[in-house]
C-alpha cells in the first residue's frame, strides 16, 4: 500500500505522520533497539498519502532555510548557567517566551525518567526542561498542541532535535508567524530503551531507584561532561 510504511529504515521517529493520519490507523511500534517506527493499519488506511505528505524524510524542501543572521548565546543569570548542560541559550529563550504570554515545548523528564515533550506555560516549571537529555524524546502530541496553540493566536517557542524541528514544520505544511523554534546540533540520539536498561543497572549499583538524572551537571566541577544521579539515599557522580 501507498503510506508511511514504505520508508522503513529512513524513518526518524518523530510521528510526524502518527499525528497527521486522518483515520488514526498508524501506531509508533519499538524496534528491538527501542526506536520508534510507524505500524499502519492496513485495514483501516485509505491510501490518502497526508502521512506520505506530512513525513520530513519524503519532504525536505520545505525546511531548507537559511538562517538570517548568526549570534554567539549565553545566559547571563548564573542560576540558569548551573542548571543547563552548557550555556543556558534555550532556557533565556523559553524564559523570554514565557514572559511575554507565549507557549514553550521542550523534553522534560517524567517519574520514571522516561523524556518526552510537554507544553510549559508557567515560568515555575520552566526549570523541567533545563539541561540536556541526551536520549530521543517522545513528541507525544505535541505537534497537534502546538498547532491548537497557534490557531488561538498564542507565540509558541518549540525546542527539539532537528529531526522533531522538521516534522512539526511538515506536520504544519508551514511556517506560521507565531511560531518560533530552536533545533540542536544532533549526532543522533540513543533509544528510550537504551536509556531504560541503564537506569536499570543503576538501580542495582545503588541498591535503590534513580529518581534523578543529569548528564551534564556542573554541581562539582563545572563545565564538562560529568553525570549525576540520586536515589532516595544516595547521589552519585
Amino acid at each position: 500500500m501507498e503510506n508511511i510504511s514504505r520508508i522503513k529504515e529512513k524513518c526518524v521517529g518523530c510521528k510526524s505522520c502518527a499525528q497527521s493520519c486522518p483515520k488514526h490507523c498508524i501506531s509508533m511500534v519499538e524496534n528491538k533497539e527501542g526506536f520508534w517506527y510507524p505500524s499502519v493499519d492496513e485495514e483501516s488506511c485509505i491510501e490518502c498519502k497526508v502521512c506520505l505528505k506530512k513525513c520530513p524524510v519524503e519532504n525536505t524542501e520545505f525546511h531548507r532555510n537559511e538562517p538570517y543572521k548568526v549570534w554567539a548565546w549565553r545566559n547571563k543569570n548564573d542560576v540558569d548557567i548551573m542548571r543547563s548542560a552548557s550555556g543556558g541559550a534555550a532556557d533565556s529563550a523559553a524564559k523570554t517566551m514565557l514572559q511575554m504570554g507565549g507557549v514553550v515545548y521542550g523534553a522534560a523528564y517524567d517519574e520514571q525518567l522516561a523524556v518526552s515533550h510537554i507544553e510549559v506555560t508557567d515560568e515555575a516549571e520552566r526549570e523541567k526542561l533545563q539541561s540536556s537529555k541526551y536520549v530521543q524524546s517522545d513528541p507525544k502530541d505535541s505537534y497537534a498542541k502546538v498547532k491548537q496553540r497557534l490557531s488561538e493566536g498564542k507565540t509558541v517557542l518549540f525546542t527539539g532535535t532537528p529531526c522533531q524541528i522538521a516534522g512539526l514544520y511538515a506536520f504544519l505544511g508551514g511556517n506560521p508567524e507565531n511560531l518560533y523554534t530552536v533545533d540542536l546540533i544532533c549526532h543522533g540520539v540513543p533509544s528510550p530503551k537504551f536509556f531504560k536498561k541503564y537506569l536499570e543497572y543503576q538501580n542495582k549499583q545503588t541498591a535503590g531507584r534513580v529518581i534523578y538524572f543529569n548528564f551534564r551537571s556542573k554541581d562539582k566541577r563545572g563545565w564538562g561532561t560529568q553525570y549525576l544521579l540520586k536515589t532516595k539515599t544516595k547521589t552519585k557522580t
